[in-house]
């Protein structure tokens, strides 16, 4: 794995104040010609990581400025990452050793003028510095979220009514629809072109709540909202297939783990609405959930021999 120098940003200093409200406000959120695996070798898999805020690790512990992107003054894009998220659980595996994980809080699928260095962005980096090429074997993306203003919905959700929380949704699912599936289907097929002998797996999100969230007294936005994310998860589903990208669900592994649960593995400070890893998985969350699915849905052990 090649070591990032990435500062610690406490959360009284300017980068972690920064980093707290990016993660938070932005940060939320088999085919006809499928992508060959690699002819793997006896080591372990090549790995790399792109996407948002979920691969970044945010919410598995303090948020840090990664200095894998040079930082331009006229265009400043911080990329902010925490660990142990689901990455450095895979990492940590025999079967895996991760090259680099270009992921960033905020990041969008699209190339668009994101706060945060887009996917397209972390694809040219990390193809730029040799760590995604045709030795690469493993590729996971989450990504989507951020292009669809999902978090316009989740506060509608949390703060208005049902009616205004189904607008909202039903708005974010519309841009979804129309936006998402050539959006990804590009970013996958920018993967598949610098790293022609890498498996991608294409990652969906969790239901952030659970049903006993606040008591039951927002239970009708709760629904709305899961079902929101269903429609993306969907929708990358469907982009994963068309590209020949494995899609790793994660809505069953997090069941019963949603934010009211008994045992939760979102984050979720009420006291503090922007706090940070708010709507992001707890380290538990990314190790049993995420990283769990992936080794599963991916069969890293059929990959790995």
């Amino acid at each position: 794995m090649r070591t990032l120098q990435t500062p610690q940003a406490s959360a009284g200093s300017p980068a972690g104040r920064i980093g707290a409200v990016a993660a938070a406000v932005i940060g939320l959120l088999a085919g006809p010609a499928a992508i060959p695996a690699a002819a793997y070798d006896d080591g372990p898999l090549d790995y790399v990581a792109f996407g948002d805020s979920y691969t970044a690790g945010i919410g598995a512990g303090v948020p840090r400025l990664s200095l894998l992107y040079p930082i331009d003054p006229a265009d400043p894009k911080p990329c902010y990452q925490a660990s142990p998220g689901y990455v450095d659980v895979l990492d940590a595996l025999d079967d895996i050793d991760l090259a680099v994980n270009a992921a960033c809080a905020g990041a969008t699928a699209a190339a668009t003028t994101a706060v945060a260095p887009t996917v397209p962005e972390q694809i040219t980096v990390a193809s730029d510095a040799g760590d995604l090429d045709s030795e690469t074997d493993l590729v996971t993306i989450t990504a989507g979220a951020n292009d669809v203003n999902f978090i316009n919905a989740l506060l509608a959700c949390l703060t208005r009514s049902e009616a205004e929380c189904r607008t909202a949704v039903d708005a974010a699912e519309a841009l979804a629809q129309s936006v998402l599936p050539a959006v990804l289907a590009q970013d996958y097929g920018a993967i598949q072109t610098k790293a022609p002998n890498a498996t991608i797996a294409a990652l969906g999100y969790p239901h952030l709540f659970a049903p006993e969230f606040a008591g039951g007294a927002l239970v009708e936005n709760i629904e709305i909202f899961n079902a929101g994310t269903d429609t993306l998860n969907k929708i990358i589903r469907d982009a994963a297939k068309s590209s020949g990208a494995v899609y790793v669900e994660v809505t069953d592994d997090f069941a019963g783990h949603g934010i009211g649960a008994e045992d939760p593995w979102i984050n979720f400070n009420p006291a503090d609405p922007l706090f940070g890893s708010n709507f992001h998985p707890t380290a538990e969350g990314y190790a049993k959930g995420y990283a769990a699915a992936v080794v599963e849905e991916v069969e890293i052990g059929e990959l790995a021999h």
